[in-house]
């Protein structure tokens, strides 16, 4: 009999935990500055949010369902869903969670415009870049400021660069993503008629990131644009054009 029992104080405090509202544990949360949250209804169990906002940059709706088959591992589980309505047309949906070891996150997919992801990009080149970034993580362990490791891959699509002296379509650029004891390091490459190229980038715990990359004109490469390599210098014996950034973030 005191495993019966057992087993129904059990079941008796989960049904009392998951009944819990989310906004009232919510409340009894500290205020974190700049983060906005309207909406919220369900509970801690399964629930969502109508608007997220950070500093005043609304991330849309979030949704949450606890994975009650984690518990019997040790791990606090949710699958979610984000960016639904959200002012920079963010979208993604995945599963993120916590155990003893930290907090992670697997299978997480997201995507949004490059235009968005262009703001957050230090830059000094006059282009324009359209399509979307589409950013696929098998895998995620946390760690201050980045990641203890990390692996997963991010795509543009429907990519066009347009300049004022003509628009470039390189089709899907394809990248990997790794991340290992908060050193993040991206390696990608594209390759069509227009132009070929390949890049890699990476980012430490400082915030200061390298990047590498060459690109090298096809048989379909805009005339307009050929005519202005020229200020670039000369390619090398491959016919490659190069160039290197470094910075902070």
């Amino acid at each position: 009999m005191k495993w019966y029992l057992l087993v129904f104080v059990l079941m008796l405090i989960t049904s009392l935990v998951a009944h819990i509202p989310a906004a009232w544990v919510y409340a009894q949360m500290p205020t974190q500055r700049g983060i906005e949250v309207t909406g919220m209804s369900g509970t801690i169990w399964q629930g969502q949010v109508q608007q997220l906002k950070v500093n005043r940059q609304s991330y849309g709706s979030v949704s949450w369902d606890l994975q009650a088959s984690k518990l019997l591992t040790a791990k606090l589980e949710y699958q979610v869903r984000f960016g639904r309505g959200s002012s920079i047309k963010l979208d993604g949906k995945g599963f993120v969670g916590a155990s003893f070891s930290g907090l992670y996150a697997n299978n997480v997919l997201a995507s949004m415009p490059i235009q968005q992801v262009m703001t957050y990009v230090p830059t000094q080149v006059p282009v324009e870049l359209k399509g979307r970034v589409e950013l696929s993580l098998t895998s995620l362990k946390y760690a201050q400021p980045w990641c203890e490791e990390a692996k997963g891959s991010i795509a543009w699509t429907g990519s066009d660069i347009v300049s004022p002296i003509g628009q470039l379509t390189p089709g899907p650029v394809i990248a990997d993503i790794t991340c290992q004891a908060q050193n993040i390091e991206v390696q990608g490459k594209q390759n069509n008629s227009q132009v070929s190229s390949e890049f890699k980038a990476s980012l430490n715990e400082q915030a200061r990131y390298q990047s590498m990359a060459w690109f090298k004109p096809g048989a379909e490469f805009p005339s307009s644009m050929a005519e202005q390599l020229k200020w670039l210098g000369e390619p090398n014996a491959q016919g490659r054009y190069q160039f290197s950034f470094a910075g902070k973030l």
